[in-house]
């Protein structure tokens, strides 16, 4: 059984999605849409620093997103080797859902207990759907792919399974993703000349994200399918 080849696939497409997201994510429109209140006042000013902006908070927050969907995969096959139900694994999948945790604050029980069937649903679905590389003998993921699938299931399992963003795009308002950061620490000797003490700045940017994740998943899948053209 080698889990590798199926962790090496999908740990590739992430980290080109990652880094097309990362390409198509625009700091300047995420700050004029998703900055309130108080912290609303410095945006032009962190803008003129926004290479900093980008190294301090974006960065991040795409590492954490990355190592996150990664960390879940690996429970994903775990439940793919087992002959568990995905129920056994219900706590731990949860609990490193970058979309669970970014689910609304303001929604009802119901609805956050019904969004949950569904993110499990989502990664009982890849599990089953990966399973068959999981089982095979080969170690690379597309040697895998071309033994145990037609080139309609592995394109199946690409335009199905390895799109990220549907539950975004299917219940958008469901979700809210934010950070919040000390802008002192990005406009250094600035924040001193604007009379110290400047308040957290809390940035929503779901639309941002929605936006440059989903041009990075289109992007992503059409070279993947492209490979899939050579491969089949």
């Amino acid at each position: 059984m080698t889990r590798e080849a199926a962790r090496t696939g999908f740990e590739q497409f992430v980290e080109d999605a990652i880094e097309v997201t990362a390409q198509q994510f625009s700091v300047p429109r995420a700050l004029r849409q998703g900055v309130r209140g108080p912290g609303g006042k410095v945006v032009d000013q962190l803008l003129q620093d926004s290479e900093t902006l980008w190294r301090r908070v974006v960065q991040p927050e795409l590492d954490d997103y990355r190592d996150q969907i990664l960390t879940q995969f690996d429970i994903v096959l775990d439940y793919a080797e087992s002959d568990a139900e995905i129920e056994a694994y219900r706590d731990d999948l949860l609990a490193v859902d970058s979309y669970a945790t970014a689910l609304r604050e303001d929604i009802g029980a119901e609805q956050r207990a019904t969004m949950h069937d569904r993110l499990l649903a989502r990664q009982q679905g890849l599990g089953d759907a990966v399973t068959p590389v999981v089982d095979a003998e080969e170690t690379d993921f597309w040697d895998a792919a071309a033994t145990v699938f037609d080139r309609e299931q592995a394109t199946a399992l690409v335009e199905d399974h390895f799109a990220f963003t549907t539950p975004l795009r299917d219940h958008r308002d469901a979700f809210r993703m934010q950070t919040q950061f000390d802008p002192g620490d990005i406009l250094g000797g600035l924040g001193s000349l604007l009379g110290g003490g400047l308040p957290t700045v809390e940035v929503e940017y779901t639309d941002e994200a929605l936006r440059s994740m989903r041009r990075a998943e289109k992007t992503v899948i059409a070279e993947t399918k492209r490979e899939l053209d050579r491969r089949f």
